[in-house]
């Protein structure tokens, strides 16, 4: 049976068994979509003993694996090493590759959501909050993944082999999500044409005013971080089209912002702005999808 979505947790048999999980924990599936840190390491693993016998129970079927891989990732609750194999096992590309798919470019960004997820997971180590890659798509195209993939570099291990290599001054599109990164590596503020910069998912409690030396830069996502502010030198960004801010401590954004003149979209849900600076000439701030439109 084909997917809708390439993402991990977004199968409907995967969003039922998360929902059931959730409920175990005392969690909406709701508030868990809206902010995904409302399920605590210590919640989980006070309710851990009963997922996995969910997970036991159901071992013929592999969305349990995703979703418990899924909550251990972002928590950073210690995994046991047999749970590791057989997520590890469950998330093989071999038990998808027969499978019908909508179509090619569909079958590539599954592969690409496995891998990464597969990779995170052998990475695990307790108290480390990671979660696994959640498509983005610029300008509301796919084409990074497929007819641009050679601009396209995702996840830390092809970051540091394009580093070494020097080719990652070519790139174009650079995708460092859910790695649990506290600073943004140096390098990345010398990519002078990057376009996409998805640096969700992180522990980052500021960005550096170098920010402003990716003059090409087109979409920002910064969301599920730690910061509560942003630098004034995110307005010298001229190109700059979307920004995601979703999910930070955020209660105010610099002035300077009002220079951006392609500037469409600002993703606002859980940070502290409920209402549109005056400044930004906006159409509305959207409260269902917490979104800025300009």
């Amino acid at each position: 049976m084909a997917r809708d979505s390439p993402n991990i947790l977004d199968d409907d048999e995967e969003l039922d068994t998360a929902s059931f999980m959730l409920e175990a924990c005392g969690i909406e599936y709701s508030d868990f979509y809206d902010n995904e840190r409302i399920l605590t390491r210590e919640n989980l693993e006070s309710n851990f003993n009963f997922l996995r016998k969910m997970v036991d129970n159901r071992s013929f079927r592999r969305a349990p694996y995703f979703v418990i891989g899924y909550f251990l990732l972002i928590t950073g609750t210690e995994m046991p090493e047999d749970l590791r194999r057989e997520i590890l096992d469950a998330a093989k590309w071999k038990h998808e590759a027969g499978d019908y798919w909508l179509d090619n470019n569909f079958k590539v960004r599954r592969k690409i959501c496995l891998k990464d997820f597969r990779q995170k997971i052998r990475a695990h180590k307790p108290d480390q909050k990671l979660r696994p890659i959640r498509l983005i798509y610029p300008h509301g195209k796919g084409d990074i993944y497929t007819k641009y993939r050679s601009q396209t570099v995702i996840g830390l291990s092809e970051f540091e082999k394009k580093c070494k290599s020097g080719r990652i001054y070519d790139a174009k599109h650079l995708l460092l999500e859910g790695w649990g990164l506290e600073t943004i590596p140096e390098i990345v503020f010398e990519i002078k044409c990057l376009e996409t910069l998805s640096l969700s998912a992180n522990q980052l409690q500021n960005i550096p005013a170098e920010i402003s030396n990716l003059n090409a830069l087109k979409d920002l996502d910064l969301c599920c971080n730690l910061l509560t502010s942003l630098p004034n030198s995110i307005g010298e960004l001229s190109l700059l089209e979307s920004l995601s801010i979703v999910n930070n401590q955020i209660s105010s954004l610099p002035n300077s912002m009002r220079h951006l003149k392609h500037l469409k979209y600002i993703g606002v849900r859980g940070t502290q702005i409920t209402k549109v600076p005056e400044f930004l000439k906006a159409k509305r701030l959207d409260e269902y999808s917490g979104t800025i439109y300009l």
